[in-house]
């Protein structure tokens, strides 16, 4: 269960990975893709889960924590935009390209 503190946090996170995913995935299907509710979560439990004070590690006695990331706070991986991402269409033909004229049977 989060706290007051921690909900609003969690809201404002929520908005600001919402603006990153429309700033990164310009064509963005309207309605989102089904992937989209994930995505963000994933992205907001991660940067709850950083300190909010912004620092990147801390130690107290002889035990350090450094966080993962060095940007911390909110960010998306290419693979969690890469599901969001249209996907590519899809190649319609296979064909071929003649470059000499094939050699047919009786021609010279």
């Amino acid at each position: 269960m989060l706290n007051a503190e921690q909900l609003s946090r969690a809201a404002v996170l929520i908005a600001d990975a919402s603006a990153i995913v429309y700033a990164k995935v310009p064509d963005l299907s309207q309605p989102p893709p089904a992937t989209a509710v994930g995505v963000i979560c994933t992205a907001v439990l991660r940067a709850m889960a950083s300190p909010a004070d912004g620092n990147k590690s801390e130690t107290i006695g002889e035990h350090t924590r450094t966080a993962a990331h060095e940007g911390g706070g909110l960010y998306l991986t290419e693979d969690e935009l890469d599901l969001l991402r249209p996907p590519s269409p899809a190649p319609r033909a296979a064909f071929s390209i003649w470059t000499t004229s094939p050699h047919r049977p009786g021609e010279a």
